[in-house]
């Protein structure tokens, strides 16, 4: 059985979904930077049920397992 290994890099645009089931995806932020590592933090937008952002939290990858986010499909449109 093949363990799959974690994540290393995100880019700007990435879906993620919280742990309750509310969609999200890595907003831009400041630094200008379009991927992050495993402990740079990076800018989470959680969307409401109509898709405008309604709460927004820093967080890096080492923090996904601990806050039960996983990953989404693909990126966003405007980040393609």
């Amino acid at each position: 059985m093949s363990q799959l290994r974690p994540r290393t890099l995100i880019r700007v645009g990435q879906r993620v979904i919280r742990w309750d089931g509310i969609p999200g995806y890595v907003g831009t932020n400041s630094q200008g930077k379009n991927v992050h590592g495993p402990s740079e933090p990076f800018h989470v937008e959680w969307l409401d049920a109509d898709g405008s952002v309604e709460d927004a939290e820093i967080l890096t990858l080492e923090q996904f397992k601990a806050e039960g986010i996983r990953f989404g499909r693909g990126l966003m449109r405007w980040a393609r």
